[in-house]
């Protein structure tokens, strides 16, 4: 196996094993994905028995070595120079060229082209990169055995041996052996002779064999047994070939045993469009590669989803898709419906099939609730892929419970199962989705007006006022944030982190994650998370502009289709929109999201609201306007509108020149203390939905120096910065190129910028701390701000990091990576929206003594709030207030409190404000600083941190205690799990948390071992 840390090249004839394990679904085991297309049988394909193959013909190789500062026989005769973008893409053009070209010179957007010759006269230039090709004297392929499918082409040449770990340094930008040219997956098919039997009677017998690939990302040619069977350019579009039809059409021959050949060319000069995941290889919180495309970056390539065979008996059909609808059948409520006392639902089911041939049977739908709601019906299928039947079934309301959002009730799921039989045999084909059932209104006007709603219902025109959720007649305050893809390589991807993710957010307070456009269709078991775990999903298509925005084409709607179809079952779904940040303009090109890509949705999907774009604001046509579900007609967007639903603003982290942000440090304002002004709340209310803004932040010492070299263990890398343009930097420090730097969001809340050059742990650990906690406070002002008006969704951007950079999230890195924590460990600000900023009932005071106590779930609340202050000096804790609470159901619902703040001194106290319910439950425990940690009169504490005893259901009690008040107390460890509390105010008296691992059981000796504990006062 390969080092993490060496450099990426290695000689290019090579033998070497992946020990990746093969991927054998059982029933009840966790997966990626679930959801394959069903006939009489099917054969998987996935596993780690797959050989990668590169030809690397002549003595030079494709592979080249680059070296900064360098260049050949300089000013001597020139091989002749072409324009490039980067010194990838002069690699390449060193490679293409003839003659010989031994290397290509970049410099200024040129690459210059060196003979063998040239080479032996090396000499210093400023500026200017070498790319310098290896050599391959033998001229043999390079062949990668045992590699695995799903995965991708870099995390198999990591496991090969080839490359170190691509996140270790600057390893991702050496991209010269994985970004261009043809990389061959084979694989050996064991065709029984039942198979062949079934292949060759397609045309007489209606039977076949269909070969299914789920994913393979950027473009290539499918190839059995040398006869081409396509050309995939889609990574969010499942290829099917018919075996059958290929035999009678093309000639393909197949043979019973192991010796049929199955080959996936993967091909960098395939034009793809722009269809595959728009981050790949760069954003603002993602390493940028240094080889692109027509108009975008690229970076890993592969057979990302699964692959198997399908086999369809004589007379018989495939299922590729159930596609149920679910619709409430009553008025349109504005109040939480009532359990069993609502209307009834009806559910609209649609089986869309493969069909070899004409076939008769019986189609069944059975519904597994009441008393076994089922429908049979007598069908005639005709021959052709995507041949649809619908079947209506009733689920009455005594017979069924709700599915309800994280907070509201329980995610209760029913099975819907699906059989055909054709006619005269006895072998039916089945398959199943669960669903659940709720009804789910995007709400523009003022609802609770019985005039407004009289008015809305014949409309197609939305409403102005505002925007939020109502979810089976109740309204949502929804808090999440936005979804970005966990991994740039998709053989990384773990069926555990997305699960994990998920759990997270639930336990964040979260209740609605947005798919994010310019990521990927996620793996069906986050989805399956979402339905289980009462998490809303508000759904962009995969459209985010820079050479990924849509075309009208075969191969969009296709997607389109084939996604919604996949998608739609799930009833964590509430809201499909058409990109992200499209604004769409019906005079501009912009329209093509409306007039094509939502129209494709729309026609696949009328069971749930449709939205323009994120941000939007609303539709003039095309809609009903209570709810936002399509009618059918044309979607038309206004042409003026008020603003109901926003984007940012976006603290930006500056200071020091990176990818993504320059050397003049702009600082953030600290928003200590916060300012309330009343405001008037409630659905009724003009209101604001929020869906993207947010503060740039690192991650910790444990996820960020795994990838590091000690000597680069600081924010600034310990050296001077790499000369950045835009996102593409020369030079060699990492740090430059982990996108946003922290210097100003530090500065404003621990005044010091003069160890910020600072390399070695204890360095980095304060560097980081700083970092964290500064974007924590400032994002808790800033939801508490929000808070306080009449915003119904705060959707923060953004919630998970793709890699250990200066990204965005509250959660780390989440692949079980050296350093990292499945699922991904908790930041600060995590922590801060499970203690306070995003319970159901908060509270927050500023610094004039406002304070207001607020309702945001629809439920009426009672009980007690109690406001005191805190003494650095002495621990002394005063209270300044308690009240009882009794609030009437919300969201929207406010109560301000005058506090007299007149005898508090900011240096010397810090406020806490904390809100109990009826039963005596801490719902809301929110520490109010009134400055900045840098002007609080801090004793040095003492903190000392030890871990307890294993308790029963798997938790670890942790001890922690402190001879002084100590703020903000962050616990970390590299064992996989979170801490019930933390980032928290410990006063002397001492306090235990516990920790609560990610799996049924605790790795104790790593928990021992690794733990650690920061506060304010060990960096003063």
């Amino acid at each position: 196996m390969g080092g993490r840390h060496k450099l990426m090249l290695k000689p290019l004839i090579v033998a070497v094993v992946c020990f990746v394990s093969v991927v054998v679904p059982t029933l009840g085991e966790l997966a990626l994905d679930n959801l394959r297309v069903q006939g009489s049988s099917h054969a998987l394909l996935d596993g780690a028995d797959w050989i990668a193959t590169h030809e690397t013909p002549g003595p030079w190789s494709r592979v080249c070595d680059y070296q900064e500062g360098i260049d050949y026989n300089h000013g001597e005769q020139q091989e002749g120079s072409a324009y490039a973008s980067n010194q990838s893409e002069c690699c390449r053009l060193c490679a293409e060229r003839t003659p010989v070209c031994a290397a290509g010179v970049f410099s200024q957007n040129r690459c210059w082209f060196k003979s063998p010759a040239d080479i032996d006269k090396p000499g210093q230039f400023a500026g200017a990169v070498a790319c310098k090709r290896t050599r391959n004297e033998s001229g043999e392929i390079l062949t990668v055995p045992n590699c695995a499918v799903p995965g991708d082409l870099i995390t198999d040449l990591e496991n090969g041996g080839l490359i170190g770990d691509p996140w270790y340094e600057m390893n991702f930008k050496n991209d010269s052996l994985w970004a261009y040219g043809v990389w061959n997956y084979t694989k050996r098919i064991n065709f029984t002779e039942e198979d062949v039997k079934n292949i060759a009677g397609y045309t007489s017998a209606g039977s076949d064999v269909i070969l299914q690939f789920d994913g393979i990302k950027m473009g290539a040619r499918i190839y059995l047994n040398g006869q081409l069977l396509g050309i995939t350019t889609d990574q969010f579009l499942r290829y099917n070939y018919s075996l059958g039809q290929a035999m009678r059409d093309t000639g393909l021959s197949v043979s019973a045993g192991d010796s049929n050949a199955l080959l996936v060319s993967l091909d960098s000069d395939i034009n793809t469009n722009g269809r595959f995941m728009a981050c790949t290889g760069g954003w603002d919180w993602a390493p940028y590669s240094m080889s692109s495309g027509p108009g975008y970056h690229t970076f890993s390539r592969g057979i990302w989803r699964s692959v198997y065979l399908v086999t369809v008996a004589a007379g018989s059909v495939a299922i590729e898709h159930i596609v149920p609808q679910i619709f409430y059948t009553g008025a349109y409520p504005t109040e939480p419906l009532v359990a069993h006392e609502h209307a009834d639902f009806k559910v609209d089911v649609t089986v869309l099939f493969n069909v070899p041939r004409a076939s008769d049977g019986t189609l069944q739908v059975r519904g597994q609730w009441g008393m076994q709601t089922s429908v049979t019906v007598n069908v005639s299928l005709p021959a052709g892929s995507d041949v649809r039947q619908t079947v209506t079934l009733t689920a009455s309301a005594k017979d069924i419970s709700l599915w309800w959002p994280a907070g509201l009730g329980n995610q209760t799921l029913y099975l819907l199962n699906v059989s055909f039989t054709p006619k005269g045999s006895n072998e039916a084909v089945t398959d199943g989705r669960s669903i659940g059932f709720r009804y789910v209104a995007l709400v523009t006007g003022n609802d609770t007006d019985p005039g407004y709603v009289k008015n809305a219902s014949t409309s197609q025109t939305t409403g102005q006022q505002g925007m939020f959720f109502r979810v089976n007649g109740a309204a949502v305050f929804n808090r999440g944030a936005n979804m970005i893809p966990m991994e740039e390589l998709e053989g990384r991807m773990n069926p555990v982190a997305f699960s994990r993710l998920v759990q997270s957010a639930v336990d964040g307070r979260m209740n609605m994650l947005r798919v994010w456009g310019g990521g990927i269709f996620l793996p069906d078991i986050w989805y399956d998370e979402c339905d289980r775990l009462g998490i809303m999903v508000y759904h962009d298509m995969m459209y985010a502009q820079q050479g990924h925005s849509p075309v009208e084409d075969s191969t969009n709607e296709n997607e389109l289709r084939y996604q919604i179809r996949r998608l739609a079952f799930h009833p964590s779904i509430i809201v499909w929109d058409g990109c992200n940040e499209c604004r769409v303009n019906m005079r501009a090109p912009t329209a093509i999201y409306v007039t094509f890509v939502l129209r494709v949705v729309a026609e696949e999907d009328k069971s749930r609201p449709v939205w323009p774009s994120c941000p939007a604001a609303g539709w003039q046509s095309g809609v009903h306007a209570l709810d936002s579900s399509p009618t059918g007609a044309a979607l038309i967007t206004p042409s003026s509108h008020r603003t109901i639903e926003t984007h940012g603003p976006y603290l930006i982290g500056s200071g020091f020149i990176t990818t993504n942000s320059g050397a003049k440090m702009q600082i953030i304002p600290s928003g200590i203390p916060a300012t309330f002004r009343k405001a008037i709340t409630g659905v009724d209310q003009p209101n604001i939905f929020a869906s993207e803004f947010g503060c740039s932040v690192f991650s910790s010492f444990e996820s960020m120096s795994s990838n590091l070299s000690p000597k680069h263990w600081g924010i600034h890398g310990g050296m001077s910065p790499e000369n950045c343009t835009r996102t593409v930097c020369v030079g060699k420090n990492p740090m430059s190129e982990r996108n946003h730097p922290c210097d100003s969001v530090i500065y404003p809340y621990f005044n010091s910028n003069d160890t910020f050059n600072d390399v070695g742990e204890i360095a980095f650990k304060k560097q980081l701390y700083q970092c964290m906690i500064g974007q924590a406070l400032n994002m808790k002002t800033t939801i508490e701000m929000r808070r306080s008006t009449n915003q119904f969704g705060i959707v923060v951007w953004q919630y998970n990091e793709i890699w250990p950079t200066g990204g965005w999230g509250s959660i780390e890195y989440g692949t079980p990576r050296p350093g990292q924590v499945i699922g991904g460990r908790w930041k600060p600000l995590h922590y801060f929206y499970r203690q306070s900023i995003f319970t159901d009932v908060t509270v927050a005071c500023g610094g004039d003594g406002l304070c207001y106590v607020k309702n945001d779930i629809a439920k009426a609340f009672s009980g007690t709030l109690v406001i005191s202050a805190v003494a650095f000096a002495n621990a002394q804790v005063t209270t300044l207030e308690s009240k009882t609470l009794s609030l009437a159901t919300g969201p929207g619902v406010t109560e301000w409190i005058q506090v007299d703040f007149s005898k508090i001194n900011p240096a010397d106290q810090v406020i806490t404000a904390t809100i109990t319910n009826a039963d005596k439950e801490v719902v809301c425990n929110n520490v109010i600083p009134l400055t900045e940690p840098y002007k609080m009169k801090l004793l040095q504490a003492i903190v000392k941190v030890s871990v307890g005893s294993k308790n029963p259901g798997g938790s670890v009690d942790i001890h922690l205690t402190t001879d002084h008040v100590a703020m903000y107390v962050t616990v970390t460890t590299l064992a996989a799990g979170r801490f019930s509390h933390n980032a928290l105010l410990l006063l002397p008296a001492g306090k235990t948390v516990q920790f609560l691992p990610f799996s049924d059981t605790v790795d104790m000796s790593l928990l021992q071992s690794s733990i650690r504990v920061e506060d304010i006062s060990l960096y003063m």
